[in-house]
C-alpha cells in the first residue's frame, strides 16, 4: 500500500526485527569468520541443542547489520531455512525469529534470501504444519507454535515486499488457499489474524492470480472482520487491514465495490484516524520509567510490567492502524490509478457511475478542456472523503508529539519502536496529503487561506527538523509543492495577488540558518514559475510577490550573510532576461539599489563570521552592483505600455 507513483520498494516495512527473549549467554568469539565457521557446523548438527544454540548465536550476529551480508555470503540461508521444518519446535521458532530477522534488514537482504532459495523450505512450512493446526491451550509447545507460524508469515510479508520472485512463487502454492482459514478471529485471535491481514495486503497487490485466490476463499471471513463491532486498538487494526485486503482484491479500485462498502470502509478509515495518537504518546510517556542518576533506566517488574507492556501494545496496534489507513487514502487518491480500464470491474450502479465519468472525461478531453484531478476520483468516494472530513484526520498525523514526550520514548526500551513508529506516520501522512491535494477540491481543502497554511507548516518541517531526515524533507517539501500547485489553480487558474506569502514570518525564526533555507526555497519556487512565464501567464503574480516577500525580509534581517543570502537569491532570479518585464514593474534596481548600502554596512558591522559566510556576503557585495548595472541597462529598453 501507499502507492506515491514510486515503484513497490517505497513502502516502509512495518515489521521490525524481533526481540531476542532468550536466556542463552553469548558464546565467545575469537573472529567473526570463526563465529560464522561455528554456526554452520552448529546448524548441521544432529542435535537439536547444537542447532538450537547455532540459531541463537546466528541472531546475536544479526543484530548488528554490517554482519548480515558475510553471513549471506558464507551461505548460512540456504543451511538455516531448512530448519523452519525441523521435527523440534523449538528449532522451528528460533529459525523462523532469525530469518524474520533477517529479512528486515534491507529489501537486498530479501533478494539474497530469495536468491539463496529461502522460498522452498518456508513454502513446505506452511503446507506441512499449517493447512489443518489450530491454536491448543493444552499443548507445552502452543505459544512457541503461535509465534513460529507469525514470525513465518511476517518473514513471507517482508521477502514478498522485496521480491517478485517470492509473489510468482506464492502465487504456484497453496499458501493463499492456507492462509484464509487464519483469519477466523475467535479461534486464532489478534496476534495471527493481523499478521496475515499484513501479509494479504502485500501479496495481492498487483498480483491478479492472488487477487482471485483471495476473492473466492476469504471474501465471508473479510466481510466479518470488517463488521465487528468495537474501536479497541487491536479491532481498529484488524478492521482497517481486512479494508485494505478488500480494496486491493479488486486492483485497488475502491469504486467497483458496492456504495454500502465504501461508505463503511470510508468510515472505519476515519475512526481509525479520529484517534489522537500524540494525546495517546503523552499519557504512555507519563508510565515509562525514567533514567536515574546513573543514567539507568530500570523496567518495572510483575504487574506493573504488564500493565506497561499492555498500553505500548495497544499504541503501536493504533500506529499500525493508522499507517495502514493512511496508505489506503494514498491510493484512493492517487488519481492516475482510478481512471482508465479499471472502471470496467464496477458493478451494477457503479458502473453505469463509473462509465458517465468517463465519457464526461472523454467528451471534455475532445473539446480541448482541461479534466482536472480532483474530477477524476469517484463522486462516492469524493464524497466520502470530505464529509468524514478525512483530509483534516490525515493532516493531524502529520503532527507529532512534544520533543519531551519523544525523548521519554525513545529512551525507554520498551517504548523506542512507539517513537520510530510515529516518525514513519509522520512521513506517510504527509506523502498522502500529497496525494489528497491533488485530489480534492480546493474549498474542501480551505480555500487559499487553508492551503497557504498548509504550505507554511510543511516548510516548518522542512527547515526546523534534523537536515539528515531525508524522508521527512522530501516528503514535506512535495506538499509544499502541491499545496502551491493547488494555489495556482484556485478559481480558475486566477493565482490572486499573491498575499499568503505576507504573513510567513521569517524573524520569529530565532535560527538564521532555518531563514536563510527557507528565502532560498522561495526563490527556487519562483524560479520555476519564471521558466514559463509569458505575458498572460498568472505565475506573474506569484513571481511579483515572492520578489516583493524577499526584499522586505532583506531590509528586515539583521545577520549579514542572511541578508547576503536573500542578495543572492534575487540575483539568480532575475538573472534571465525573460525577467526584464516583472524586474521593471517591480522597480527592482531601484530597490536593490537602495538595499546595497545596508548591505555594505552590516558587512562592515559584523566582520567575525565563519569562513562559509564570509565568502557568500564577499560574494555578494561583488556581485550585488554589477547586477544593478546589468539589470538597469536592460529595464530601460522595457516599455510597460
Amino acid at each position: 500500500m501507499g502507492k506515491i507513483r514510486k515503484p513497490r520498494p517505497g513502502r516502509a516495512k512495518r515489521n521490525e526485527p524481533v526481540e531476542d527473549t532468550s536466556q542463552e549467554e553469548e558464546i565467545p568469539i575469537d573472529s567473526k569468520e570463526n563465529a560464522i565457521q561455528t554456526v554452520m557446523d552448529q546448524l548441521q548438527a544432529p542435535n537439536v541443542e547444537e542447532k538450537y544454540c547455532g540459531l541463537q548465536t546466528l541472531a546475536l550476529l544479526i543484530e548488528d547489520p554490517s554482519n548480515v551480508p558475510q553471513i549471506i555470503e558464507q551461505g548460512l540461508v540456504k543451511v538455516a531455512a531448512p530448519l523452519l521444518l525441523d521435527a523440534a519446535s523449538s528449532v522451528r521458532n528460533a529459525a523462523a525469529g532469525m530469518l524474520r530477522n533477517m529479512s528486515a534488514v534491507s529489501m537486498e537482504i530479501c533478494d539474497s534470501m530469495v536468491d539463496q532459495d529461502a522460498m522452498t523450505p518456508l513454502t513446505c512450512y506452511f503446507h506441512e504444519h499449517t493447512e489443518t493446526w489450530t491454536p491448543d491451550s493444552s499443548s507445552k509447545t502452543n505459544t512457541e507454535d503461535i509465534d513460529t507460524f507469525v514470525q513465518c508469515i511476517n518473514l513471507l510479508l517482508n521477502v514478498c515486499e522485496s521480491s517478485e520472485i517470492a509473489i510468482k512463487y506464492v502465487g504456484q502454492t497453496k499458501i493463499l488457499d492456507i492462509l484464509p482459514r487464519y483469519l477466523d478471529l475467535s479461534v486464532f485471535g489478534n496476534y495471527v489474524v493481523t499478521a496475515v491481514l499484513q501479509c494479504l495486503i502485500v501479496v495481492i497487490e498487483d498480483n491478479p492470480i492472488a487477487m482471485e485466490k483471495i476473492k473466492t476463499n476469504a471474501e465471508r471471513q473479510l466481510t466479518i472482520l470488517l463488521s465487528l463491532e468495537g474501536n479497541e486498538p487491536s479491532m481498529l487494526l484488524v478492521k482497517t487491514l481486512s479494508a485494505g485486503v478488500i480494496i486491493n482484491a479488486c486492483s485497488g479500485n475502491i469504486a467497483s465495490l458496492p456504495v454500502d462498502v465504501i461508505n463503511q470502509i470510508i468510515s472505519i478509515l476515519a475512526t481509525t484516524l479520529g484517534v489522537d495518537h500524540r494525546l495517546a504518546c503523552n499519557q504512555i510517556s507519563s508510565n515509562v520509567p525514567l533514567s536515574n542518576a546513573a543514567g539507568k533506566v530500570e523496567p518495572p517488574t510483575g504487574k506493573e510490567a504488564q500493565i506497561l507492556d499492555n498500553q505500548i501494545k495497544a499504541i503501536l496496534d493504533i500506529l499500525d492502524a493508522q499507517q495502514s489507513a493512511i496508505e489506503i487514502i494514498t491510493n484512493i487518491c492517487s488519481c492516475e490509478d482510478n481512471d482508465g480500464d479499471d472502471n470496467d470491474n464496477a458493478q451494477g450502479d457503479d458502473s453505469s457511475e463509473s462509465d458517465e465519468m468517463e465519457d464526461d472525461q472523454n467528451q471534455c478531453m475532445n473539446e480541448n478542456c482541461t479534466v482536472l484531478a480532483e474530477d477524476r476520483l469517484p463522486p462516492q468516494v469524493l464524497e466520502a472523503l470530505i464529509s468524514l472530513q478525512l483530509f483534516e484526520k490525515v493532516w493531524a498525523r502529520t503532527q507529532v508529539p512534544a520533543q519531551n514526550v519523544l525523548l521519554i520514548l525513545k529512551e525507554y526500551e520498551g517504548s523506542q519502536l512507539i517513537h520510530k513508529k510515529v516518525h514513519t506516520l509522520q512521513t506517510r501522512s504527509l506523502l498522502c496529503i500529497n496525494n489528497m491535494l491533488s485530489a480534492l477540491p480546493a474549498e474542501a481543502l480551505g480555500g487559499v487561506s487553508g492551503l497557504y497554511k498548509m504550505w507554511t507548516e510543511a516548510g516548518k518541517l522542512v527547515f526546523t527538523e534534523n537536515e539528515d531526515n531525508v524522508n521527512l524533507s522530501e516528503s514535506a517539501t512535495a506538499v509544499m509543492r502541491a499545496a502551491l500547485d493547488k494555489m495556482k489553480l484556485n478559481e480558475n487558474g486566477n493565482a490572486g495577488d499573491g498575499s499568503f506569502f505576507k504573513d510567513l514570518r521569517i524573524r520569529e525564526c530565532l535560527v538564521p540558518e532555518i531563514r536563510s533555507n527557507l528565502l532560498r526555497m522561495l526563490g527556487s519556487l519562483a524560479l520555476l514559475l519564471v521558466t514559463n512565464l509569458n505575458e498572460t501567464n498568472t505565475d506573474t503574480v506569484l513571481v511579483q510577490a515572492i520578489t516583493q516577500f524577499i526584499l522586505e525580509q532583506a531590509h528586515k534581517e539583521n545577520d549579514v550573510w542572511v541578508l547576503a543570502e536573500a542578495v543572492d537569491t534575487i540575483i539568480d532570479l532575475y538573472s534571465e532576461d525573460e525577467t526584464d518585464v516583472i524586474a521593471a514593474k517591480e522597480d527592482l534596481v531601484q530597490k536593490l539599489t537602495i538595499l546595497l548600502p545596508v548591505l555594505k554596512l552590516k558587512a562592515r558591522q559584523q566582520k567575525k563570521l565563519p569562513k562559509k559566510y564570509k565568502v557568500l556576503v564577499s560574494t555578494a557585495l561583488t556581485n550585488l552592483p554589477r547586477f544593478i548595472k546589468y539589470k538597469r541597462d536592460r529595464v530601460s529598453k522595457v516599455s510597460l505600455d
